[in-house]
């Protein structure tokens, strides 16, 4: 829907969710967002940003960036692939990643998600006016791909657990 000023809303539900309309203003105040953290979209959200919220941190990789409150917006649909175009293992102790790792990181993360942007989104989405986004599995490099070759080395993609969900990596060019 779009509004007279230009603004508009979209409500996507995958499993659950809530709607919530609510101006910019009352957000950093709002109890349902107030503590989701700026997302990698927002132009606050430069290499330097990215390497200071890391920073001192000695928890899994994969952890730190599912958790809303560190960075909004990245689930795990895209998480398998930003873990593999940065070569990391998603169980890697961020205290333990290079400077050279987390300039990769943060470059597949942009790279990642821009690219599903520049295709409207994921293929099961509808943006304002019902149209389907254009990103779809093919664009998958490992995630959901288990069994299947590695477009790197051909190893055969491997499902793992982490925390609660689980991630598909290459077990070779992601060692822990």
């Amino acid at each position: 829907m779009l509004f007279t000023d230009g603004s508009g809303y979209t409500a996507r539900f995958w499993w659950f969710g809530k709607f919530l309309l609510a101006s910019d203003g009352e957000l950093p105040s709002e109890p349902n967002t107030k503590d989701i953290a700026i997302d990698p979209f927002d132009e606050r959200f430069t290499f330097e940003y990215f390497s200071s919220l890391l920073k001192g941190k000695k928890t899994q990789i994969k952890a730190f960036l599912m958790n809303q409150k560190n960075i909004g917006g990245i689930g795990n649909m895209y998480m398998h692939d930003i873990l593999f175009k940065a070569r990391l293992h998603p169980q890697k102790k961020i205290s333990d990643m290079g400077s050279d790792e987390t300039k990769l990181l943060y470059d597949s993360i942009m790279e990642l998600l821009n690219l599903s942007r520049e295709k409207g989104s994921f293929a099961y989405e509808n943006d304002f006016f019902g149209q389907k986004g254009g990103f779809t599995t093919d664009y998958f490099l490992v995630g959901y791909k288990e069994n299947q070759p590695c477009p790197v080395c051909k190893e055969a993609v491997v499902s793992i657990k982490t925390g609660s969900t689980s991630t598909f990596i290459c077990p070779v060019c992601q060692k822990i």
